[in-house]
């Protein structure tokens, strides 16, 4: 016997039975629902179809190895092919009901495909307003459908003079039917509500119809005389491959194509809880040819199209239905009833039916559906103008596509829905790619210089800009950047492209930015890139950038590209910036000393000479002596875990350092490596401590300094993370 049957027979049993509970009433539903357009008549064909496939499926899921505890139900898209040229066939009724069973057996073609050539998880990356608002396409159209009844009016009755022929004892079964099947989904989400509900509307229809006359109230349903449907394409007018058939290919395939898509989806997403549920891993790709040779084999004998139900899952599965064993009781309860109860359902009133109909749509509006309304609602105070702009941007793509679906048709609601799709994408990646522009002024390199030389930086440096750009640069976002480039031109001297955040660079936005940087080299401005990837700089360079901004011009880092242009601004300033040899009085040791008290000073100093790479001290060392650079470049490196040293700063001729050490009597917390052949001064601790006893007044100075040094470097410390918090 067949794992599937053999074990866990009980729960198998209990659940296809609550399964089968639950999915009498929806089927009963959805089967008059698809054939509600042809008329009365047709509504027992309707009602064979939708619970024919149902036992079709679950018969057939043993046979092919199904997921186990997978049930079938019919897709709620199934009558939505709705075309003006069918009215004009000979026999529209027939025509369209070989159309629907068409559409079954193409739905079941397409997926069996989409199982073959692997693309089950591509239909998860259908944009989710396309899918959202499909469905709620298909809910408006089963509540518009259910209208009617619930007002005890026929089918194809005229609104014209409805008011008339209102009746409220079925509006009273409707409302009662529907709020049984809200309060017992809310109060026992475990029971077979729709079931229950159903019967309570039932009874509730007959004891008015027993109190009031049976003129009260509205029509029932029809009677199912039997489980086999009566037409198939095998025996209909439309039989597959001839003429005819042949010449509504092309109206059937694209809804049937939309409807493959949607079913496989519903099945897809029964297999996570599925698989929570029986800690097993299931092939998404085989389910789905499963699901294509069923959908296939029904719309040959007769059936409407079916795919996973999650709720007749979830409550399968929590009854104990864990193998293909419930599948199997599940379409043997189905055919059973239809057999031994097909004539009860002549009992059941429309107006039950219709209520039943409109909690279903409910159910279809999925919860970010209705999240995204609330927040538009609600938060729009709350959230940041870009958020709201973009929750409302989706919302109404949901809302215009549920639109078309119900005032035209299913393929121009998908058609809609995927151009609103990519216009909300291509607008978001066009979003502006600027992400901060700011002066030199306020954003420095890690060079710490001489005060003199930071006072003009300060001054001076709203001729340097740097443009931070993030995101992609291509046709959409270069223009945004141009002129933006354009604007600050008008100013700034020289600009510098912070390249870090670039993740792309398409041709278009490569030859924009190269007319920028030809237009700036004409108006005498610098343009200079920092940051940029080897991948985006082989796309720049092989677009001609490189003539209009020299490889000068190209920096690793923007610190780099920083300290390069605070360089040149210091020397266009009468100031030489690097490389020159300070003298005692301009450093920041002996700020505000006389010539005297710099004599005084120098003869406590000791001079010593560094080669290129060399370290003056290193991290973790005993610290007893400050230095002072006289005529080279000093780099502050922390070693990190991987070995690699952080440069974290960089020391100007002139410039204090190592002076915590010396004060707090700690280890060394860096190394200190001289950039370029070189000397310094150090001054020691005992040298130190000679200055105070002998020379008290220049030992003031020297400590009033060597505060003033470590508060400018708090404070740029603080500039520093306040940017790096606000990247």
């Amino acid at each position: 016997m067949p794992d599937g049957l053999r074990s866990g027979w009980r729960g198998n049993v209990a659940g296809g039975l609550s399964a089968a509970l639950l999915a009498l009433p929806v089927e009963l539903v959805y089967g008059l629902f698809a054939v509600a357009p042809l008329g009365a008549e047709w509504a027992e064909h309707g009602l064979r179809a939708a619970l024919w496939a149902c036992v079709l499926a679950g018969a057939m899921g043993l046979l092919l190895r199904s997921a186990g505890g997978m049930l079938n139900g019919s897709a709620s898209a199934t009558a939505l092919m709705r075309n003006p040229a069918i009215q004009a066939s000979a026999d529209p009724a027939m025509t369209s009901f070989g159309l629907l069973l068409s559409c079954t057996l193409l739905a079941g073609a397409f997926q069996w495909v989409f199982g073959l050539v692997g693309i089950g998880r591509a239909l998860k990356y259908v944009p989710y307003p396309v899918i959202a608002g499909l469905m709620g396409g298909v809910a408006m159209l089963l509540m518009l459908s259910a209208l009617r009844p619930a007002l005890g009016l026929h089918g194809d009755a005229p609104w014209q003079g409805a008011w008339h022929a209102w009746l409220p004892s079925s509006t009273l079964v409707f409302a009662s039917t529907l709020a049984l099947c809200l309060w017992t989904r809310r109060r026992f989400p475990r029971l077979p509500g729709p079931a229950l509900a159903l019967l309570a509307g039932t009874l509730l229809h007959h004891g008015l119809a027993w109190w009031a006359g049976d003129a009260a109230l509205g029509a029932t349903s029809s009677p199912v005389t039997q489980l086999l449907p009566q037409h198939g394409t095998w025996n209909a007018p439309l039989m597959p491959g001839t003429v005819e058939w042949l010449s509504w290919l092309p109206t059937v395939a694209p809804y049937a194509l939309v409807i493959a898509a949607i079913a496989s989806l519903d099945s897809l997403l029964c297999l996570p809880t599925i698989e929570e549920t029986t800690n097993r891993r299931f092939d998404g790709d085989r389910q789905l040819r499963n699901q294509g040779v069923v959908n296939l084999v029904a719309g040959l004998l007769g059936g409407t199209v079916t795919s996973g139900s999650l709720t007749r899952v979830t409550l399968n599965l929590a009854a104990g239905g864990h193998g293909v064993g419930s599948g199997l009781v599940y379409a043997a309860t189905l055919a059973v009833a239809v057999l031994f109860l097909g004539d009860w359902l002549a009992l059941v009133p429309m107006a039950a039916t219709s209520a039943i109909l409109v909690f279903l749509a409910l159910g279809l509006v999925d919860d970010g559906t209705r999240r995204l309304a609330l927040q538009v609602l609600r938060r729009r105070r709350v959230l940041a103008h870009e958020q709201y702009r973009l929750v409302l941007a989706n919302l109404s793509v949901i809302i215009l596509v549920a639109a078309v679906a119900v005032l035209g048709n299913m393929m121009q609601a998908v058609g809609v829905g995927v151009l609103a799709a990519m216009f909300l994408f291509v607008r978001a990646g066009m979003r502006p790619v600027v992400r901060r522009m700011v002066s030199a002024r306020h954003r420095r390199s890690l060079t710490v210089r001489t005060p003199g030389d930071m006072e003009i930086l300060e001054r001076e440096g709203w001729r340097i800009v740097v443009v931070e750009v993030e995101g992609a640069l291509f046709f959409g976002t270069s223009d945004h950047l141009a002129r933006d480039i354009d604007t600050m031109a008008a100013d700034a001297q020289a600009l510098i492209l912070d390249f870090k955040r670039v993740t792309d660079v398409d041709p278009t936005g490569a030859r924009s930015l190269l007319l920028v940087a030809k237009r700036l080299r004409q108006r005498e401005r610098s343009l200079s890139i920092a940051g940029a990837s080897a991948r985006i700089s082989r796309i720049l360079l092989a677009m001609g950038l490189e003539s209009a901004v020299p490889p000068t011009h190209w920096y690793r880092s923007l610190d780099a590209a920083l300290e390069s242009h605070e360089d040149a601004l210091l020397r266009s300033s009468g100031t030489r910036a690097e490389h020159h040899a300070q003298s005692l009085p301009d450093t920041t040791l002996a700020q505000g000393m006389s010539a005297q008290e710099c004599r005084l000073l120098l003869t406590y100093l000791r001079h010593r000479v560094f080669a290129a790479g060399d370290r003056v001290f290193r991290h973790g060392e005993p610290g007893s002596s400050l230095f002072v650079t006289t005529d080279c470049v000093v780099d502050i490196l922390v070693p990190l875990h991987n070995d690699e040293p952080m440069r974290v700063a960089s020391l100007a001729p002139g410039v204090v350092f190592g002076e915590m050490a010396l004060l707090d009597n700690h280890p060394r917390s860096a190394d200190a490596m001289v950039k370029n052949t070189g000397s310094v001064w150090e001054l020691t601790r005992e040298r130190l401590t000679a200055i105070e006893q002998a020379h008290p007044h220049i030992a003031r100075r020297i400590q009033v300094n060597l505060s003033l040094g470590l508060a400018a470097r708090l404070r740029q410390s603080t500039l520093e993370l306040r940017q790096a918090t606000e990247d």
